[in-house]
Formats: C-alpha cells, structure tokens, sequence
C-alpha cells in the first residue's frame, strides 16, 4: 500500500464530483457527517462545516491510498484502514468520506475530509505527508500488506513530490527546539545558524520588521508558510514570553533564596531560644534540687535536734526517779 495526500484545495464541490459523482468507478464506501449518495449533497454538507472559521481559503483534505495488485482487500478492510490512515494524519472530529475506485490496474480509495472540525476549529496536523508516510509503513506492518519499497509505482516521483514538505519540516523542528532556549529573536538566528537555517525579515518602509522568513538548501519558506506558530508575531510573542519566564524565574530563584535564608535565620532564632528555655530549665532544676537538699538537711537538723532534746529529758528524769516520792508534812 502506498498513499499520497493531495495539495490543500478550496472546492468541496469539485473534490466531491471527482470522488463520488462517476457510479461505475466509485463506490462511497464509508460517509462520516456527510450524505454520500449524491456528491452535490455531500459537497454543501461539507461546505456547511468549513463556513464555521471561514478565514482558511483551502479547507480540502484529499488523500488516495493505493493498493498492490496483489492485494484484494474486501470493502470492511478498505474502511479500516482508511480510517486509522486518517486518524494517523490527524484528520479527527471532523466530516471523513471514503470512496473506492476500480478505474486502475491497482485498486485504490480516496479520503476526502474537512480541515474544518465540528468546534469550528481549524485542523493543524503538520507536517501531514510525514504523518501520513509514517502511517502508510506502520499500516504496512500491521497488516501485512506489500512494503512501498516493494512495488513498482514510481516511487521516486512520489518521493520527489514533497520534498519542500520534509525541508518545512527540519525548519519547524530546529525552531521549535530552539525557541525553547531563546530569549530573542537575534538569539533565536545564532541557535538556528549552525543548523544550516537562516532567517530573513520583511521590512515596511519604516525600516519595522513585519515578516519572516526561513532559509535551508537554497530554499526560502515563509514562516506562516510552515506554520503559523512560525509568524513574526508568534515567534516575538513566544521570545517576549520566554523572556519574561525567564526574568520570573530568576525573580522566583532570588525569593525563594531570600525565603530560605529567612527560614534559616527564623529556626536559628528557635534554636537559640529552645537552648536557653533548656538552661533555664536546668537552672530551675539545679535550684530546685538545692531547695530540696536545704530542706533535707533542714528536716535532718531538726531530727537530730529533737533527738538530743529527748535525751535531755530522759536524762532528767532519771534523778527524780531514784529519789522516789517525798512526803508532805501537815
């Protein structure tokens, strides 16, 4: 199996009629958000759709997968993998439609949908032919069927066919990659330079820059033209933010510094105060063991005392006690 997406068109109608209007080369095999039974009515649903963000001029998906002539697929099969090639080049939540044709030596289906989704919003899936190259080998795979290399379709025209498309692609990867790093758009250039990508700017005639442009192997790709997050106003924005991200997170780097220091300088102030709550502690301890050893020696002194003013009693006692009673005399 081998497929090829077609360049982005602006006529549903004149896509609908080439797909589906000629009944005895096509069979519409599967409609998803459209009618299939006539291409004029299939075309107005589209339509219908792409009206909703009608500020993109070619709303037209056109792709054809095509099949070895060894390969007899059976209709269900056909559906399948049209629709998980669809859903590998990122054409979902949108009207899809395959239609297949018996009008060549291989057999082979068309995919029609909107770049329009049902949100209203517009499809970015780039860079689709790597996308969908990448989906045709990993469905070559998976089913077993016949490997591109192995077939005799003028593989090397088909190659040729989107070779600006794989330039686009090794621009937007580098600037991308190196967006994430640049805090301007001069910083941006000297990241890209040793890539081998130039930039160039469109100028007013105030001298302001009002566009960009991307030079790789004598080639030069306007920004919007690899995508729109690749405008002079996207890529100034993103610099704008990562410097100001930046500038934030040095700013959050010196507050936490300073926060840490001043927890620091908080569990310093605690530890000195729970040491001398401690020594004070302690003293108030060591004084009252003072206390008690004054009061043990005071109790024992008093014992003691108390013990020798017994014995002097007793020892007072004892003479009256030899002399026994006297007698009184009347």
């Amino acid at each position: 199996m081998i497929g090829r997406i077609f360049s982005p068109s602006a006529s549903f109608a004149r896509a609908c009629h080439y797909v589906t209007q000629d009944r005895e080369r096509a069979q519409v095999l599967y409609q998803e958000g459209v009618r299939g039974h006539d291409c004029r009515l299939t075309a107005r649903d589209f339509e219908m759709v792409a009206r909703l963000h009608d500020t993109i001029g070619k709303p037209v998906f056109h792709a054809v997968l095509t099949f070895h002539r060894e390969e007899k697929l059976d209709d269900a099969a056909k559906i399948e993998l049209g629709l998980k090639y669809l859903d590998g080049v990122g054409m979902v939540n949108t009207q899809r439609l395959i239609a297949a044709h018996h009008d060549a030596r291989h057999e082979h289906i068309h995919l029609l949908a909107n770049r329009i989704d049902y949100d209203g919003n517009p499809i970015h899936n780039f860079p689709e032919v790597l996308r969908g190259r990448d989906t045709v080998e990993r469905l070559n795979q998976e089913y077993g069927l016949v490997p591109v290399a192995a077939k005799n379709l003028r593989q090397t025209n088909f190659d040729a066919l989107d070779r600006s498309d794989i330039r686009k692609y090794v621009v937007y990867r580098n600037v991308k990659e190196a967006l994430g790093q640049a805090k301007s758009l001069d910083e941006l250039e000297l990241r890209l330079e040793p890539k081998g990508i130039g930039m160039r700017y469109r100028l007013d005639e105030s001298g302001r820059r009002v566009g960009v442009s991307f030079l790789y192997r004598n080639e030069a790709f306007r920004g919007t033209e690899i995508d729109r997050e690749l405008s002079l106003g996207k890529l100034e924005k993103t610099v704008s933010q990562r410097q100001e991200l930046s500038q934030w997170e040095e700013q959050k780097r010196e507050i936490g510094k300073q926060l840490q220091q001043e927890e620091e300088r908080v569990l310093e102030e605690k530890e000195a105060l729970r040491q001398a709550v401690l020594k004070q502690q302690e003293a108030l301890k060591h004084q009252e063991a003072l206390k008690q050893q004054e009061a043990l020696k005071e109790r024992e002194a008093l014992k003691q005392r108390e013990g020798l003013r017994q014995q002097e009693e007793q020892v007072g006692e004892e003479p009256r006690l030899r002399q026994g009673p006297r007698l009184r005399l009347h």
